[in-house]
């Protein structure tokens, strides 16, 4: 498809979230780096009109959904673009539009008292209010997603999500709390003070978190090598 030009100067961005000025500004940048009009964007996300991508780069109080940031970044990647460039321009996107999304709640929703450091977690209201803090931090996505998120149907129902980001429930067992922590998106490498602030406040001893942990990762690991062998029984056999 042939790219048009980027047309006439959009307004200035609006500033009312500094981090979501910050996003537009990221937005911008990669459309007039491929001079793409608004009209071709939508035509290359199939899913989002022109107005929708046009708002997205406005700024402003409202954020966008990061469905709508993931296709915008996808259609402002050139054929230049190698995979891993691709992949890198999303993952800033996500960072900011995490950043934005935060910002924008915590000036539209009622205060929350500051939530310690992971290392001074002793209590079980000291883990709600971490886990309130990293739902936030991760955009605050749909129970719906956090579900997907979590690893499957029934892992992490979004009621009981719920009730974990409203301070009813804890996640008491380390399957949910891992499931928690995939639907709030925390790298596998950065989970290791999660589970020893968890593990203190359920009274887990580290020699049986470690056990845990061990069983976890090899059922986990024997479930995934399941995958690929029912993909290749699936396949005919060469003649």
């Amino acid at each position: 498809m042939k790219r048009g030009r980027a047309g006439r100067p959009e307004k200035p961005i609006s500033r009312e979230l500094r981090t979501n000025a910050q996003l537009a500004a990221f937005l911008r940048r990669r459309r007039a780096l491929g001079d793409w009009t608004y009209e071709e964007l939508a035509e290359q996300s199939e899913l989002f009109s022109r107005q929708t991508l046009q708002r997205a780069a406005a700024g402003g109080m409202t954020v966008p959904s990061w469905e709508v940031v993931a296709a915008f970044v996808r259609a402002t990647s050139p054929l230049r673009e190698t995979d891993a460039e691709l992949e890198h321009a999303t993952k800033k996107a996500k960072d900011l539009w995490r950043k934005a999304r935060y910002e924008q709640r915590q000036k539209t929703m009622p205060r929350r008292p500051e939530p310690p450091v992971l290392a001074l977690v002793r209590t079980e209201a000291d883990l709600a209010a971490v886990l309130v803090e990293l739902y936030e931090r991760s955009g605050a996505p749909s129970m719906e997603t956090m579900e997907r998120r979590a690893g499957g149907l029934g892992i992490l129902p979004h009621s009981t999500a719920h009730r974990i980001i409203t301070r009813k429930t804890l996640p008491y067992t380390l399957a949910q709390f891992t499931a928690f922590l995939n639907a709030c998106d925390v790298p596998e490498q950065r989970r290791q003070p999660w589970y020893a602030m968890w593990a203190r406040v359920v009274g887990m001893s580290d020699t049986e978190l470690n056990r845990e942990l061990y069983q976890m990762r090899v059922a986990q690991f024997l479930e995934e090598r399941k995958r690929p062998v029912a993909e290749t029984s699936a396949m005919p056999k060469a003649a």
